[in-house]
C-alpha cells in the first residue's frame, strides 16, 4: 500500500514539471551581418596632378642633376565598408628615368633618346578614420611600420598599426604624398633644350583592399 502511494506522488510531480516546461517563454538569439566587397573612391587635390609650371632651361646643368622644390598633395581614399588598404605603383614612363632605382620614376624623353630626369614619391602624415597611423612599404606581408613610406616599384605601400606586419583597417585613409623631381644633366638629355619640352611623369597606383 505504501508503494502505491509513492508511485502516484512521483507521477504527479513529473506532470507538474512537464506543464511548467510547456508554458516557459523562449527567445531566439541571432547573429547577423553581411560580408561585402568594399567600394573605395580616391581623391587628391588638382586631380592628383603635380604641376611644376614653366621651368627655365637655364636650370639644367651640363654634367650634374638639378633637384626641384618638392610638392605635397593630400590623398584621401574613402571606402563604404571597413577594410585594409594598400597599393602598388606602376611607372608609366619607367624607361625614361635618368637614374635607375626602384624608388625613381621617369619624367619622359627629350632630344630623341635623352631622358628628362626622375622623381621620387613619399607618403607621410597618415591617418585612418581620423586617427594618426603608421605607414609601410614592403615586397611581402612582413614589414616594419614607420612614419613615412617611400613608394617603390615592385612593393606595396599602405597604412599600418604600430605592430610589425599588421595593417590598419578603416573606412577613410588619408596621407600626404610628396613628389620630389630631379632634372637630369644636359648630357643625359642628349644636349640642350632648344624647344619647349613637357615634363611627362605618370604613375598608376593600383589599390588593393579586403575585409
Amino acid at each position: 500500500m505504501k508503494k502505491h502511494i509513492f508511485t502516484v506522488t512521483a507521477l504527479s510531480t513529473l506532470l507538474t514539471i512537464a506543464q511548467a516546461q510547456a508554458t516557459a517563454p523562449t527567445a531566439e538569439l541571432k547573429v547577423i551581418g553581411e560580408l561585402t566587397v568594399p567600394t573605395c573612391t580616391v581623391a587628391a587635390a588638382d586631380d592628383a596632378i603635380y604641376d611644376f609650371g614653366k621651368l627655365s632651361s637655364t636650370m639644367i646643368k651640363p654634367a650634374a642633376t638639378t633637384a626641384l622644390t618638392p610638392m605635397t598633395k593630400t590623398w584621401t581614399i574613402t571606402c563604404d565598408a571597413e577594410t585594409y588598404l594598400n597599393f602598388s605603383p606602376e611607372d608609366n614612363r619607367g624607361s625614361s628615368a635618368s637614374t635607375v632605382a626602384a624608388t625613381n620614376f621617369g619624367m619622359g624623353m627629350v632630344n630623341s633618346t635623352g631622358k628628362i630626369g626622375y622623381y621620387t614619391a613619399q607618403m607621410r602624415n597618415a591617418t585612418v578614420d581620423g586617427v594618426a597611423s603608421s605607414l609601410f612599404t614592403s615586397p611581402s606581408a612582413t614589414f616594419t611600420p614607420a612614419a613615412t613610406a617611400n613608394i617603390t616599384t615592385g612593393q606595396r605601400s599602405g597604412w599600418a598599426t604600430a605592430t610589425a606586419s599588421t595593417q590598419r583597417s578603416g573606412k577613410v585613409f588619408v596621407a600626404d604624398i610628396t613628389v620630389s623631381p630631379v632634372l637630369a644633366s644636359s648630357a643625359t638629355m642628349n644636349g640642350a633644350i632648344t624647344d619647349d619640352t613637357s615634363i611627362d611623369g605618370s604613375m598608376t597606383l593600383k589599390f588593393a583592399y579586403g575585409i
